[in-house]
C-alpha cells in the first residue's frame, strides 16, 4: 500500500435532517446526539425524497483528506468504499 493510499480513506457520517432553510438546500445536522451542533447544507438532489422530511436519518460518505461529500447512505445500506476495505 502506498503512502498516498495510506491518507485517503472514507468515512460514514451520522446526519438528521434539520429542514429546508433556503431553496434548493436541506440543512442536515452532522453527529447528532454528541453534544455539538454542526449544520451542513446539502443541495436537495443529493437526498433521495424519502429522506428529505425534518429528523430522517442517514449517514454521508466523507472523504478525507478534505472531508469531500460523495454520496449519501441509508442507515443499512453496504458501502463498498469502506466494507470492501476491511
Amino acid at each position: 500500500m502506498s503512502r498516498a493510499e495510506l491518507y485517503n480513506y472514507y468515512t460514514r457520517s451520522h446526519a438528521r435532517v434539520l429542514g429546508c432553510l433556503n431553496s434548493g438546500e436541506i440543512t442536515v445536522i452532522l453527529a447528532p446526539g454528541h453534544g455539538i451542533f454542526l449544520p451542513e447544507p446539502i443541495p436537495v438532489g443529493w437526498i433521495p425524497i424519502d429522506l428529505r422530511m425534518p429528523n430522517s436519518e442517514f449517514d454521508i460518505l466523507i472523504k478525507f483528506p478534505g472531508g469531500e461529500r460523495i454520496r449519501i447512505l441509508r442507515k443499512d445500506e453496504a458501502c463498498p468504499e469502506i466494507d470492501l476495505n476491511y
